[in-house]
């Protein structure tokens, strides 16, 4: 895996042997010298000369040597990593995001501890970034580490790729091409764990590739170092580098115990980092995720102890399905784009596969060795949400040998500028195709659309209120909201998937609450026989814990949950809604008595004999992230459970873009008939009043909006139709968007 002079063969000299094995002899190409077709041709010469085979003094040695970059190779690194940082600024996300993202800033932000393993590495670094003077969220400077990190590994796939050809332009087509991939780009927009996992592979591969220049006991220890910060910071970069090690190991000489023994304890070294944890866990942070400070729970955090489950528990046939999504999703989506990437890339990548294995068989055996057990555990994995960030290690290969393959391709045809100037096209066409399909998808400049649904369902909720939230959009935004931005600190998260632990019981904030909740749901997991979290009877063991719950604090604390019981659940309190994610435990029926008359006309008419009466906007200003205050009347000619309806804003003015606000989901979507859950279903005649909050967007340009309003018709997901246009005029005011400081 070394570069020209390590290629080039086997070495003929008539030196004195003794000088050979000091290694002064050998026959090196000159940098810099001829064109890119002549310095590709030098890779063939893999045959010992018959003559020197023959020879009884035996002067053939091998003898490594270190290569200097070719020309233009540091520039070519440098290009790739200030061009991709570029993007991922342009495209990067100014706050949280419903995913990990929001508690791992939160967990960033205080010190704390994060969801298994625990990323101790990740969280001193994101620390260090939330202390930059840019931005105005800890999201968006956290979010830097993941750009930078990104952008860096593909710099170093550039410069790892020049140095394997011997000229610049294929490692700058295989930088880029990494850095507009999608699983890469997606990932280095956010706040995230993954994009640190993938530089810490490129650099394991760098140090492979020193390995394999010298294979001596000092490189061999880089390369164990380096793997054991990839493995140590996700679990998945060991199996793409166990062949690799492997084979290490076992050409390393000379092969002696002390020596795979020091090595050995290069690897482990990194993981005494997960010390953090209980350090942390003993000063009680606010984010403390599975509070460590015990052997037991030290061991089942770190090692990862709750996914073991998803392990390779998908079947065959689920296996072949996920591949075949995520070949699609991981290229440019579905339609041409992909298929052109796979009918122009797939060709190089496995002409610099074959040329590769050729000549370095145990180097480029273990890299594809180790891309193929990845794969495996990825389309075995159980829990299919976003498998994509898995897949960086793979890439990372697929970009190495897609250079390669391309620096074969400008050698091969018998005109040499012909072939430089098809691979550089090709070259082109791959970079233009990954950034045209790839950036709207990763582009989350506008996104705020999370933190200002859940800032404008948490405004509503009454003070000291006690939160049931048992899925991870409505926990990690609400822990970003409360320890980064300070947002509503006296509202009490409860995350029910979390009761069957005795650490997180303790953790709750008052020795009533803690009783109590524990209690319950050890009585709710035996008399519903909840099996684990992901079952039916756990959603509806929430909801009648949510209905216990409030039942206890009846008078003192107001109850909020998720959503509704899928089973009715007789007597008060009924589940009333607020918003689409929100309902309201409620001891008070709602009033029919405010229901309008039979005369007038009504604002808006849906399907099922729903009227929209009246809407009422308490203010008709304000800024950007605000809230304001609204009560909207509804009158039911027929019998109806309950519908969805959608806010959304339109611009007044042509000038300001409506595409603009799209990219950030300006849509809000409420629960309108308190019939919905708990109650019976709505007479004919019966009217009710609803009292909500509607959120300017934070993304929002200053001017004038009109208000729209829609039900839905399919869901899930809801889909709006039959907008009807409100009387309203918004006018939104040029004002500071949500900020915190480091």
């Amino acid at each position: 895996m070394g570069g020209q002079s390590h290629w080039t063969g086997w070495a003929k000299t008539k030196k004195p042997l003794a000088q050979e094995r000091r290694g002064k002899e050998a026959n090196r190409v000159p940098q810099g010298a001829g064109t890119w077709a002549e310095k590709a041709s030098l890779w063939s010469r893999k045959r010992v000369p018959r003559r020197c085979r023959k020879s009884k003094l035996k002067t053939v040695v091998e003898v490594p040597v270190r290569q200097a970059p070719p020309r233009g190779g540091n520039w070519c690194a440098l290009a790739v990593f200030v061009v991709v940082l570029v993007v991922y600024l342009v495209t990067i996300i100014p706050t949280a995001v419903d995913e990990d993202s929001g508690e791992l800033v939160a967990a960033a932000h205080v010190l704390g501890i994060a969801h298994p393993t625990g990323y101790p590495l990740w969280t001193l670094l994101a620390r260090a970034f939330d202390f930059l003077p840019v931005g105005h969220t800890s999201a968006y400077r956290v979010a830097l580490l993941s750009a930078v990190s990104a952008a860096a590994a593909a710099a170093l796939i550039a410069w790892l790729t020049s140095m394997l050809t011997g000229t610049p332009l294929p490692g700058l087509f295989a930088g880029l091409c990494f850095g507009l991939w999608f699983p890469t780009w997606s990932q280095a927009v956010l706040a995230e764990v993954y994009t640190l996992g993938g530089l810490l592979f490129a650099l394991f591969a760098l140090a492979f590739w020193r390995w394999d220049q010298t294979r001596s006991p000092r490189s061999l220890g880089w390369a164990a170092l380096a793997g054991g910060f990839a493995s140590m910071h996700h679990r998945t970069a060991f199996l793409a580098m166990l062949p690799a090690l492997w084979v290490a190991f076992w050409l390393t000489r000379p092969r002696r115990a002390r020596v795979w023994a020091r090595a050995l304890g290069l690897a482990v070294t990194p993981f005494l980092l997960y010390l953090y944890l209980p350090i942390r866990a003993l000063a009680r942070p606010p984010m403390n995720w599975g509070n460590p400070d015990t052997l037991e729970r030290f061991l089942y955090h770190a090692m990862g102890g709750q996914y073991r489950r998803w392990a390779l528990a998908s079947s065959w046939e689920e296996a072949l399905a996920q591949g075949r999504r995520l070949l699609g999703e991981a290229m440019a989506g579905p339609g041409w784009p992909s298929l052109a990437l796979v009918l122009i890339g797939l060709p190089l990548i496995a002409w610099g596969f074959v040329f590769w294995w050729r000549r370095r068989w145990p180097v480029v055996g273990a890299l594809a060795t180790g891309s193929l057990l990845l794969s495996i555990w990825v389309l075995g994995w159980g829990e299919t949400s976003d498998l994509k960030v898995f897949l960086e290690p793979i890439g990372l290969v697929l970009a190495l040998l897609g250079g390669m393959g391309m620096a074969r391709l400008g050698a091969a045809l018998p005109r040499r500028k012909a072939g430089q100037w098809l691979a550089v096209a090709l070259g082109a066409v791959l970079c233009a195709l990954l950034l045209g399909a790839n950036w709207e998808r990763s582009d989350r400049s506008q996104t705020w659309r999370h933190r200002d649904h859940w800032a404008a369902a948490l405004a509503q909720m009454d003070r000291n209120a006690l939160f049931v939230a048992e899925f991870d959009v409505a926990m990690f935004v609400t822990h970003y909201l409360q320890h980064v931005e300070g947002f509503r600190k006296d509202i009490t998260l409860i995350a029910p998937h979390q009761l069957w632990h005795p650490w997180y019981v303790a953790l709750l904030p008052d020795r009533e609450l803690r009783d109590f909740s524990d209690q319950q749901w050890k009585q709710l997991t035996t008399e519903l026989r909840i099996p684990d979290s992901e079952s039916r009877e756990f959603w509806q063991g929430v909801s009648v814990f949510a209905h216990r719950l409030a039942q206890h604090y009846r008078g003192r604390r107001t109850v909020y949950a998720i959503h509704a019981p899928l089973d009715p659940i007789p007597g008060p309190p009924s589940f009333t809604g607020l918003s689409r994610d929100v309902v309201k435990l409620d001891f008070a029926d709602p009033d029919p008595r405010c229901a309008v008359g039979k005369e007038g006309a009504p604002l808006a008419q849906f399907q099922g004999g729903v009227r929209l009466m009246s809407f009422d906007l308490g203010l008709l200003e304000g800024g950007r992230g605000e809230t304001l205050g609204f009560r909207a009347r509804w009158r039911l000619d027929s019998p109806l459970p309950g519908a969805l309806f959608a806010v959304k804003l339109v611009p007044a003015a042509e000038r300001v873009s409506e595409g603009f606000l799209s990219r950030g989901e300006y849509l809000q979507e409420f629960a309108p008939i308190y019939g919905l859950w708990g109650l019976s279903a709505s007479l004919p005649g019966t009217g009710y009043e609803q009292k909500g909050q509607l959120i300017l967007p934070s993304n929002a340009p200053p001017g004038e909006y009109r208000l729209q309003i829609g039900f839905a018709t399919e869901y899930p997901p809801p889909k709006y139709e039959h907008w009807t246009e409100l009387p309203a005029r918004l006018r939104v005011r040029p004002g500071p968007l949500p900020t915190n400081g480091p």
